[in-house]
């Protein structure tokens, strides 16, 4: 048997339930979890939203939450070996949720851990930092003495955008609540706009690179304030629809982010930015996972500083 956190949608809480351990099927490794992040979809499946999934998920058994994780592989594979340290997360839409003492992961979305990083930090790092990754070095490659908008900058993904944003010289202004300020400018940050005092965007502004990861904005908002060939990234894929098809027509572009899967070469080059200093964990808070409540809570609390994390 294991220990596997269960959330209730009507009540928006939490219970920790015994489960049998989950067989593994052809292409998955068992990874004891010990560490697991806490992202957006699962807060939102907690209040009762995704309900599609969530009637997928339930097919598997109680467990509805959690796809990104660091443990210790207990079978072997093609890559994997049992005894490694392992990182990576689950198909965000088909599962399986890692929220468990034990998940059964398909092997094509794990990495093995390298000394350099610690189990928190590579729980920390996997979806938020590979998502600035797929921005700053697919969508919009930026180059030295470029600019770059980074609004909710004290997020786990606009906390890692403006690390890596800033490792490459870019000139960096963060948006974040004004609290934030001094932790913000740490990672990176050049310049800084409270929400509270200022709007995200002033005239004269133009950006090589506007990201807005809690997707406020729209591409018609947006691109007054891009260079002639500057890209606007929301992270919320389905939150304008039409701008997408506008940036088709214009010099100025738009992108939008859904991380659903990974690959082992893109966890590696996550930890190769990791070594050489380019990224690093930003980690807000860790609660054990009989806090889950708590850590849910956190999550959805204004002001927060990078990842909330459980402890399994």
């Amino acid at each position: 048997m294991m220990r596997a956190l269960a959330v209730d949608p009507d009540t928006q809480s939490s219970r920790i339930v015994g489960l049998p351990v989950p067989e593994v099927k052809p292409g998955q490794i068992l990874v004891e979890v010990k560490v697991a992040g806490i992202n957006e979809m699962d807060v939102e499946v907690r209040a009762g939203g995704w309900g599609g999934q969530v009637k997928r998920f339930r097919r598997d058994g109680p467990v509805l939450t959690g796809f990104e994780f660091a443990g210790v592989a207990r079978t072997s594979g093609k890559r994997i070996r049992a005894g490694q340290r392992v990182m990576g997360y689950a198909p965000v839409l088909n599962g399986p949720r890692v929220h468990a003492q034990f998940a059964a992961v398909p092997e094509s979305g794990i990495l093995a851990i390298p000394d350099s990083l610690n189990d928190e930090s590579a729980a920390a790092l996997c979806v938020m930092g590979l998502t600035a990754v797929e921005v700053l070095e697919r969508l919009c490659p930026v180059a030295p003495a470029q600019s770059c908008l980074v609004i909710g900058a004290a997020g786990g993904f606009g906390a890692y955008a403006v690390q890596l944003a800033a490792s490459r010289d870019v000139n960096v202004t963060a948006v974040a609540s004004a609290a934030n300020e001094s932790w913000v400018r740490a990672q990176g940050a050049h310049q800084f706009r409270p929400y509270e005092a200022s709007p995200a965007l002033s005239p004269g502004d133009a950006y090589d690179l506007i990201i807005d990861t809690p997707a406020r904005l729209s591409f018609s908002s947006a691109a007054p304030f891009l260079s002639c060939s500057g890209m606007y990234v929301s992270s919320n894929p389905t939150s304008d629809p039409a701008g997408l098809v506008r940036s088709w027509f214009s010099s100025r572009r738009a992108g939008f982010l859904m991380m659903l899967k990974t690959s082992p070469s893109r966890l590696a080059r996550l930890v190769e930015l990791t070594e050489e200093g380019a990224l690093r964990a930003a980690i807000d808070s860790i609660f054990n996972i009989a806090e889950a409540d708590a850590a849910f809570d956190r999550f959805a609390t204004r002001g927060k500083q990078g990842r909330v994390l459980l402890r399994i």
